[in-house]
């Protein structure tokens, strides 16, 4: 299992075939300087669910094993695509909300071993895992804090985690606050 690999061979579909997307989850967490173990790829992608979706499915079935019986059905329910590549568990999940594709157009260009890839900025970042109740998300925040506090753009996140707050019932914004204190 090589995830570098599998990493690559995704982008590089991605890339190819000008689908909008980013990197989350434990790659990019470790990109911002806490490095933690990770076994999978976490992808957010955009595109037109009733327009590209079989397309979609029907290009990127060459370069992977799909892990759910109806894919289709699967992303309706989930908005997430399983697949495997080169024995890499991949979690894309597609983008429906207006944040969610903001976060895509405000993505970082990074080279890693001679490729290149999109990866989700730090503020977005945090946003993408703050909408979780688990407690690994939460512990990537406040590392992600910890480790960046002094390049965090506020400005930017705190309008969407007030957003978040109120639409999900979830005391984020108060969460966020007492872990910006505690590392100033």
């Amino acid at each position: 299992m090589d995830i570098i690999k599998s990493l690559r061979k995704i982008a590089g579909f991605l890339r190819n075939n000008n689908y909008s997307y980013m990197i989350i989850g434990g790659i990019a967490t470790s990109y911002y300087g806490y490095v933690r173990q990770t076994f999978d790829i976490d992808i957010k992608i955009h595109l037109d669910l009733e327009k590209d979706l079989i397309s979609f499915i029907d290009n990127i079935s060459p370069i992977c094993k799909i892990r759910t019986q109806n894919p289709v059905h699967f992303i309706d329910e989930t908005s997430v695509l399983p697949i495997s590549i080169d024995e890499v568990d991949i979690d894309i999940i597609f983008a429906r909300l207006p944040f969610e594709i903001n976060a895509m157009k405000r993505a970082i260009s990074i080279k890693f071993e001679n490729f290149e890839f999109q990866i989700c900025s730090l503020e977005d970042l945090i946003i993408q895992k703050a909408i979780s109740t688990r407690n690994k998300d939460w512990l990537d925040i406040e590392n992600l804090i910890r480790t960046n506090i002094k390049n965090i753009d506020w400005n930017y996140l705190y309008p969407f985690l007030k957003e978040l707050t109120k639409w999900l019932a979830l005391p984020i914004i108060n969460r966020i606050e007492e872990l910006k204190k505690k590392y100033e």
